[in-house]
């Protein structure tokens, strides 16, 4: 098994802007996509009618660590609000990459946008600060 390193990146449409790399990402739940259909089911037969609809909305979940090996309460603060300053919740696209090989490849690429805070559980801040962030994805 070769050993690789995952990164997600943010970069908030426009020109100018830096992409921001998530720090020690633990888990990422993948968008999974499906169908929005509705089915009406008969009052007299065995029968549905199914009527097809389009893409259903999709959310990506990331939880990761802020960490400081140098038990620094403020540089985990100081990393909180670069991290709310970087998720802005202005358009952008959110991209998953491995490295091998040496080189970065893409698993995927979306048009994100960020609806909800980003969560910070309760945390000393000492040495770490766990964080759970979510994008709505708005065109694949």
């Amino acid at each position: 098994m070769s050993s690789y390193t995952v990164r997600v990146t943010f970069l908030k449409d426009g020109s100018g802007y830096t992409p921001y790399t998530l720090p020690l990402i633990q888990d990422i739940e993948d968008p999974e996509p499906s169908m929005k259909e509705t089915e009406i089911d008969g009052t007299r037969g065995d029968g549905t009618i199914v009527i097809p609809g389009g893409k259903k909305s999709q959310t990506i979940k990331i939880n990761g660590l802020l960490y400081d090996d140098d038990y620094d309460f403020v540089s985990i603060s100081t990393a909180m609000a670069a991290m709310r300053t970087a998720l802005t919740t202005d358009t952008g696209t959110l991209t998953l990459e491995y490295y091998a090989s040496g080189a970065w490849h893409t698993v995927w690429t979306f048009t994100v946008r960020r609806l909800s805070e980003i969560n910070f559980p309760p945390s000393l801040r000492v040495d770490s600060q766990k964080y759970e962030v979510s994008f709505k994805v708005l065109t694949y």
